[in-house]
């Protein structure tokens, strides 16, 4: 079970707010799913300092952890400094009750019950997981005041409990325990339950087996018996189902249907809502969640002369897929490596042009929309996208002049279209195929001048510290510069360094001897950091670097621009703002792990080197980047990330460090591509296909395949990938939202409901549009309230201090201003566009089915009379708290 928030670093004091604990039954009542679970680590870390107390089964308990096997990896090798609020008797009373043991030896009787029926670790585990769940529910120093079990329609059996039937004795025990948990949870006084669901009227067993398999309305009646705790409530909910399921089928005219829908709705509305709440933003919000786009698109000679070929030279076979698959997915006769007709294109004679110089306009209707859409390959070489508060007016690529095209997520029916996609922008992104050949990447140490390509990235931690960037929407990067050396000056004459000097040294030694001067400690965690940097034997000793106490003022000019530009720099000021803990040498490492490592590797590909210098004065590419980190709002970019995997996410301390590395796509993924007769594998990272779990590097090869869960990683942040292409793999379930706003549907999907599923990606709580919405409200609040700290944080806590909208559901889930886009494609002539329409109203009935009991019957109702929006929602069962009148008092 779960032991605190995953919102909370620690649990409140009893009389200070709630305890409010999160969890699926399926992860963590302990048991619960057939077979036994180990459950999480700091749960078996717990466990470890509970067999502190017995002597023997401690010993007996570790001996079966290490005979696991060779490979297997130590299931109690960590021990919990503490019990975190439980109390040892408490857990003991626990054990007796899990073990069965009311009176003598409780660690014989867990011996002997271990000895007795041969038993596996993980079962002693999962008993032992069950009594720490029964000793937080009983116990007032950790039990919460309200229990939220989410997706439990999947577990009916909390709410429609079965005997075991089984003859097997450790099923039973199971069972017995589960028991003593559900008891706990449910029955007495215990906490406040919230259960939640999105389909509560599918309830199912442990087993999947659907409780009602046919008739979904005798859930609800059973759900709603459940809730009211009253037999009675499921006979009077039964009637008053079966009189709606009645009047959805009631013959006669649109009038007649329409009068008894009504009556029938009014009558199980007023018996649900006492029970529950059901929301369905169809329902109360009217207006469309999207912006939505049906693109015209141009057919050119060029186009056709591509699809003669594939017609004529696909097959009889294959002859009627033609217009599709030309349309889908373009060059054909060089991508399709994944279909069938691929021996026949393969052996036939070249088609009259290629794709592969990076040159000319692509040959593809929908491509070349897409790649305008996408802002073609200088908005695709962009290393990171702008910040949704900008602390300055950005320049270069990034200028607030212009608004940049953003992420885009892309869906096709076709398995061949995500690959081609790729293949074909990565090529004209990079000049052609092995447009960067095998040169070396920038930024790679070696030599003499490795000091300097160190100290770009050295979190400096005295200097890095003594600047804060001043932040003003209206003021550009000169006010900045000036300010930061004002900055720097004040800082350095308080720690007695002058400023009458006449020398010209490089900053990074600059930097590194005022370390020195200021603080031996700071010192050497940079000479231990630059050690672990691995320079080679030509760079310079940075333990040979002496103090420094005078500089002059073009170092004094020199170091400011530094220290506010440098990506170092502005990690340790990102990590300092969100109080990430520096403080050990494994903390520090890491977070210079993520620059040196990690981001100094993504830096460091030439196409950010080409966009950079080529908008940079400078001539060194080092100097450009910290030039663009200026340009392009790093910092304020990096703070917002921050925010988005801490104060949105789940993450804590170390962990969002981790997550920051873990979003960085150093190294690309690899398609097929063929040209002329030459088979080619084109590398793609700022554009990339998702194919799920499929997807994957294997070996120690640089190239291969991408793993899903690090291509989903990148594209929720703000670094490359910028459009990613996908099939239905990546429609239910995953979150695409961070970052993007824009959904492309390649080729409409089949039925509504693929429709919603791949629009639900990017509308979701805190998405882009959403903080976009709110930071053209609340940014100038917000950095005027910054001071030292985060602006991006400020910026939540304003928004969170206004007053709520009409459902509550304005601020945080639909944008006020610049909702997110939906893009079709209309071609001339074709059906494409009526489909699109007729599925748009189609989704309208879908969504409001989503709250219906019984959907498919609501959907024929609503076809049969001929519906509009506006009938639609007045035929609906609302049973949303938002829209319900207000009671007197």
């Amino acid at each position: 079970m779960r032991h605190k928030p995953r919102w909370c670093h620690a649990l409140p004091d009893e009389g200070k707010g709630y305890r409010i604990f999160t969890f699926t039954p399926e992860t963590s009542l302990p048991g619960w799913k057939p077979g036994p679970r180990t459950g999480r680590k700091a749960e078996r870390a717990l466990i470890r300092k509970v067999l502190d107390k017995y002597d023997a089964l401690r010993s007996i308990v570790l001996r079966l952890d290490r005979n696991r096997g060779p490979n297997a990896r130590s299931l109690l090798g960590e021990r919990a400094s503490s019990l975190e609020g439980h109390t040892q008797i408490g857990i003991e009373r626990a054990l007796r009750d899990i073990f069965d043991c009311p009176k003598g030896n409780l660690e014989k009787t867990i011996i002997a019950w271990l000895e007795a029926k041969e038993i596996r670790l993980a079962e002693l585990i999962a008993r032992f997981r069950s009594a720490l769940a029964l000793s937080a529910l009983r116990s007032k120093s950790v039990r919460p005041d309200l229990v939220i079990l989410d997706e439990f329609h999947r577990y009916a059996d909390l709410i429609l409990p079965q005997r075991e039937a089984s003859e097997d004795r450790l099923k039973r025990e199971r069972a017995r325990v589960h028991k003593l948990l559900v008891d706990a949870l449910l029955k007495g006084d215990q906490p406040a339950v919230l259960l939640l669901s999105a389909t509560p009227y599918r309830l199912r067993r442990l087993s999947g087996e659907e409780v009602h398999p046919v008739e979904h309305y005798r859930a609800l009646v059973d759900l709603a018996g459940f809730l009211a705790d009253d037999p009675n409530c499921c006979v009077t909910v039964e009637a008053a189902m079966r009189d709606y399921h009645d009047a959805l089928a009631t013959p006669g005219s649109s009038e007649i249907v329409r009068e008894e829908v009504l009556k029938a709705k009014s009558r199980l509305e007023t018996l649900l809502r006492p029970l529950m709440a059901r929301t369905e933003r169809a329902l109360v919000h009217k207006k469309d969640l999207f912006e939505r786009d049906n693109h015209l698109v141009d057919i050119e000679a060029r186009d056709l002369m591509l699809f003669r070929h594939l017609a004529e030279n696909c097959g009889k076979e294959f002859a009627g897929w033609a217009p599709a698959m030309w349309s889908s997915i373009p060059y054909p006769a060089q991508t399709l490596h994944v279909y069938k007709v691929w021996e026949k294109l393969s052996d036939a004679k070249a088609p009259p042009f290629e794709a592969g110089s990076g040159r000319g306009s692509l040959a593809h209707p929908q491509l070349r929309v897409l790649s305008g859409m996408a802002g073609g390959s200088k908005s695709l070489a962009l290393p990171w996208q702008p910040p949704t508060v900008p602390w300055w007016r950005l320049e270069g690529p990034w200028s607030s002049k212009r608004t940049l095209p953003g992420k885009t997520l892309l869906f096709s029916k076709w398995r061949g279209a995500p690959t081609s996609i790729s293949a074909l922008l990565s090529i004209d992104l990079t000049g052609g195929i092995g447009g960067h050949g095998k040169k070396a990447p920038f930024l790679r140490p070696g030599g003499s001048e490795s000091g300097a390509l160190v100290g770009i990235f050295m979190q400096w931690p005295n200097l890095s510290l003594a600047i804060d960037p001043r932040k003003a929407t209206k003021s550009g990067m000169l006010a900045m510069r000036r300010d930061a050396v004002d900055q720097l000056e004040d800082y350095l004459t308080r720690k007695g360094v002058r400023l009458d000097g006449d020398e010209k040294r490089p900053t990074w030694i600059v930097a590194c001897g005022i370390e020195r001067q200021i603080s031996a400690q700071a010192f050497n965690r940079v000479v231990s950091l630059a050690a672990s940097a691995r320079t080679g034997g030509k760079s310079r000793d940075w333990r040979a670097i002496q103090r420094i106490a005078t500089i002059s003022r073009a170092e004094l000019a020199t170091l400011a621009d530094h220290i506010v530009s440098a990506p170092g720099s502005i990690i340790a000021r990102c990590v300092n703002r969100h109080g990430i803990p520096q403080n050990s040498k494994r903390e520090y490492a890491l977070v210079f792990d993520f620059a040196w490592n990690r981001l100094r590797g993504y830096f460091g590909h030439r196409t950010f080197a080409e966009l950079m210098l080529a908008a940079s004065t400078r001539t060194r590419y080092p100097d450009a980047l910290c030039e663009a980190m200026m340009k392009g709002g790093f910092e304020a970019v990096l703070d917002e990330q921050i925010c988005l995997v801490g104060k949105l996410g789940d993450a804590r301390g170390l962990e969002i460090v981790e997550q920051l590395s873990n979003c960085i796509l150093d190294r690309p993924g690899l398609v097929q591509f063929k040209r002329a007769r030459g088979k080619y594998r084109v590398p793609v990272q700022a554009v990339a296909p998702f194919a799920g779990g499929e997807q994957r590097r294997t070996g120690k090869k640089k190239g291969g395949r991408l793993r899903s869960d690090m291509l989903r990683r990148a594209f929720n942040s703000p670094f490359w990938l910028h459009v990613l292409c996908t099939t239905s793999v990546g429609q239910e379930g995953l979150d695409f939202h961070l970052w993007c706003r824009r959904i492309v549907h390649w080729d409409l999907p089949t039925d509504p409901v693929d429709f919603e599923q791949r629009e639900g990606r990017i509308a979701r709580f805190g998405s882009l549009a959403v903080r976009q919405s709110l930071a053209a409200a609340h940014s100038d609040a917000a950095l005027a309230r910054a001071e030292e700290g985060s602006p991006f944080a400020c910026l939540l806590e304003v928004a969170r201090e206004q007053p709520p909208g009409g459902t509550g559901l304005e601020r945080w889930w639909l944008p006020d201003s610049g909702r997110p886009e939906s893009i079709s494609f209309n071609w001339r002539f074709s059906l494409r566009s009526t489909r699109k329409e007729r599925m748009l109203k189609d989704l309208l009935y879908y969504r409001l089915a989503l709250g219906q009991p019984d959907p498919d019957a609501f959907l024929e109702m609503l076809r049969r009379v001929g519906a509009d929006e506006e009938d639609a929602h007045r035929l609906a069962i609302d049973l949303s708290a938002i829209s319900r009148p207000e009671q007197p008092e």
